[in-house]
């Protein structure tokens, strides 16, 4: 076995994933529970083809990641998987770094590099340069709507919103540019959206995004709770019946308890981590985090 152990080692090379190989990760991620977006992949290739990075073996991929660049100030890593007949083997460090070094070589000097790791790899992420930053809760149920929350007359729910605004919106809420994925989403007919309007401003919007168990609702920015609990209702009840999950990032307790309301529990939870430094990073506004896969 160890000599079967150090072949594969010594024998592993890592190079961009077709997009087979791709939808084989995906793939992976939906039996790990992942429950990624339905068209999440097919709207990061055509962003960042360049960002799906295969470890094989004897030609086939065992373990893979992607090294997302939304552009050059911002790069996510995610989509870690090795098969886990291959675990343990030290392919997964072997793959994570050289992940590293490669996003970084595709950014800037200083760029903000993040990721959303589990908990139980925070200790290995962190000797690897990344700084804790937050945690992030999964949530998930069954939709079932609730009474319209009351809201001043001059807030309205509008169901097909200016693009432009939302991602004007999305760009000065968040501390790093990820317009490009975001308005990838907006573009696709079968993603269900919403926008908060006030008094003729945009002050928050929302996205259910089909996946491969329900739906995913994320992102979620609103200007207040009231906002918030607006937008979720509008979209909670145009996916009623269906699973729903909405990650939200700790520190927005007004998100935890928006979730809880609704009856949604806790299911999953992982860290957010950067590398080299950590933004300037305001989350009073975040109620669902866009990505845990691409940022």
């Amino acid at each position: 076995m160890e000599f079967e152990t150090a072949d594969i080692f010594n024998a592993a090379e890592i190079g961009p994933m077709t997009y087979a190989e791709a939808v084989q990760i995906f793939a992976l991620a939906r039996a790990e529970g992942w429950n990624p977006g339905t068209f999440d992949l097919a709207c990061a290739w055509t962003c960042d083809p360049e960002a799906f990075i295969a470890l094989r073996h004897q030609e086939t991929m065992i373990a893979g990641g992607s090294i997302f660049r939304h552009n050059a100030d911002f790069g996510f890593m995610g989509l870690f998987i090795v098969e886990p007949r291959y675990r343990g083997l030290g392919l997964g460090r072997r793959l994570w770094h050289d992940r590293l070094a490669r996003l970084r070589a595709r950014l800037t000097p200083g760029a903000v590099i993040a990721m959303d790791g589990v908990f139980e790899m925070e200790r290995f992420y962190a000797a690897g340069g990344f700084e804790p930053a937050y945690a992030t809760t999964r949530y998930q149920g069954i939709a079932v709507p609730a009474p319209t929350p009351k809201v001043d007359n001059a807030l309205q729910i509008d169901c097909a919103p200016r693009h432009e605004a939302v991602l004007a919106l999305d760009r000065r809420t968040v501390p790093y540019d990820r317009t490009g994925l975001l308005s990838r989403w907006l573009a696709l007919p079968e993603t269900i959206q919403g926008a908060a309007i006030r008094e003729g401003e945009l002050v928050g919007f929302g996205l259910a995004r089909p996946a491969s168990s329900g739906f995913k609702i994320g992102p979620l920015i609103a200007r207040d709770p009231q906002v918030a609990r607006a937008l979720f209702a509008d979209l909670v009840a145009r996916v009623a019946g269906h699973q729903i999950a909405i990650d939200v990032p700790a520190p927005n307790q007004d998100g935890a308890a928006l979730a809880l309301s609704y009856g949604l529990s806790p299911v999953f939870g992982c860290r957010r981590m950067y590398f080299g430094h950590k933004p300037a990073e305001d989350l009073s506004s975040v109620y669902a985090a866009m990505s845990l896969e691409f940022g």
